[in-house]
């Protein structure tokens, strides 16, 4: 297969920063972009970039030749990079290059515990699979190959980027410089049609879930407890739950007469097309802070749970990532 017309690489694992990179640049650069991500995109979507793109698995550790031989562009000096640098498997892709951040949820806004650990084992591994081998921990940008850190102004609260690295141009903003061919271009590649949004339109309350106990946080059962406990709260009149992407929960299932829009859509690009919800409810997810309007916020925090809160002591109540257009409702009654 020919990759002549590779300009740019883009390595990413979430609808969220997917949609910030195809606003952030010209249809004619994403046509011209490999696409290096994981499960994390839903295949409904992956069909849309078909011959575009390469699934690698999260936890698997691979030798950089390898991709290589199958993606020999990797090795041409004017490819431009953009995308998450602590996936897994960014190390092999963004190995000594230049690249671009893009955002990863309220990871970028709030302070992180910085640590490298260079064991004797890790710098021999270095060697072959690059310096980013040597960090623990999620890097954010701390990179010195980072030129440029694109965030979309999820948080006004507290400074975590002490560099010039930072441009910040939310979605709204990214959406009303787009044009209608670029709208329509957007819309597609994320299968956001009008059948979706008559059936969103009739909502007035969203109930934002997370994959906690896909991701292993949580079990199935304490997942499903939280957030029954949350809809019994707020009623199931005018609710939707809109799943993650990566959930695997019936949801339908569990609540029979509550709506699920369980599209891989993200939530960003539903309030862009003008959708409009008068309360939202989360436990901490980022995309409750995406709304470009004014809406009464039931923030729940990693507080809801021990084991959430030991992994997520930074998600406990909505001051440490406050948005810009959220009026936070009192919801410390119900768990607290």
């Amino acid at each position: 297969m020919s990759f002549g017309w590779v300009r740019n690489v883009c390595v990413l694992d979430s609808i969220h920063a997917l949609l910030q990179y195809v606003l952030l640049v010209s249809e004619e650069e994403v046509n011209s972009t490999f696409f290096f991500w994981s499960d994390g995109i839903d295949d409904s979507i992956k069909r849309n970039f078909a011959g575009h793109y390469m699934d690698l698995e999260k936890n698997r550790h691979y030798y950089r030749t390898k991709i290589v031989l199958q993606c020999p562009f990797l090795l041409n000096p004017n490819v431009r990079y953009w995308g998450h640098d602590h996936l897994t498997f960014s190390k092999y892709i963004f190995r000594n290059r230049k690249f671009n951040l893009l955002e990863d949820g309220t990871l970028n806004y709030v302070p992180y515990p910085w640590r490298k650990s260079y064991t004797l084992k890790k710098r021999i591994r270095s060697l072959w699979a690059g310096p980013l081998y040597c960090m623990d921990v999620p890097y954010a940008g701390a990179e010195s190959t980072c030129q440029k850190i694109f965030l979309t102004g999820l948080s006004d609260k507290g400074e975590v980027y002490t560099s010039g690295k930072v441009v910040v141009d939310s979605f709204s903003s990214l959406w009303k410089s787009a044009d209608v061919s670029k709208i329509r271009f957007v819309n597609g590649k994320f299968n956001f049609n009008d059948e979706q949004y008559s059936s969103l339109s009739a909502c007035k309350k969203i109930l934002l879930t997370q994959p906690l106990s896909e991701d292993g946080f949580l079990t199935e059962e304490e997942k499903i407890s939280i957030y029954s406990k949350i809809v019994e709260y707020h009623g199931v009149e005018g609710l939707v739950i809109k799943p993650h992407p990566r959930e695997n929960t019936d949801y339908r299932g569990v609540f029979p007469d509550v709506t699920v829009f369980d599209n891989p859509v993200p939530m960003q690009l539903i309030t862009l097309n003008g959708i409009r919800f008068e309360e939202a409810y989360t436990l901490f997810s980022s995309a409750v802070f995406g709304f470009p309007y004014e809406l009464k916020i039931g923030y729940y925090g990693s507080g809801v749970s021990p084991k959430l809160l030991s992994l997520f002591p930074h998600f406990t109540f909505p001051e440490s990532v406050r948005g810009q257009n959220a009026v936070f409702l009192d919801v410390k009654g119900l768990f607290f």
